[in-house]
């Protein structure tokens, strides 16, 4: 528990709803924004152990991969979010 941090709880959290909203309410689009989001905030701040030769216990570094991923997940669910408010509003105007 000691390698959860608060982001990795709201990642989680953000990660339920969308899986919810996707179970409930079969809106892809919403529950596509709530996973991203959701994923990017946890690859962005789990921390991992490991074990040396010595076997002490240390945390192993975020690989550059990982961060970068989870920034495009970010930036994903933001234009995703757009997306969906751009759908609301030309179905809004359209009727």
């Amino acid at each position: 528990m000691k390698n959860i941090s608060l982001r990795v709880i709201i990642g989680i959290l953000f990660s339920a709803i969308g899986l919810a909203s996707l179970l409930i309410t079969q809106q892809a689009l919403t529950a596509a924004v709530w996973l991203s989001f959701g994923n990017g905030l946890i690859l962005s701040d789990l921390r991992l152990t490991g074990v040396d030769e010595k076997g002490n216990v240390y945390q192993k570094p975020i690989p550059k991969a990982r961060t970068i991923t989870a920034i495009l997940l970010i930036v994903f669910a933001v234009l995703l979010l757009f997306f969906q408010m751009f759908l609301d509003y030309s179905e809004a105007t359209a009727a």
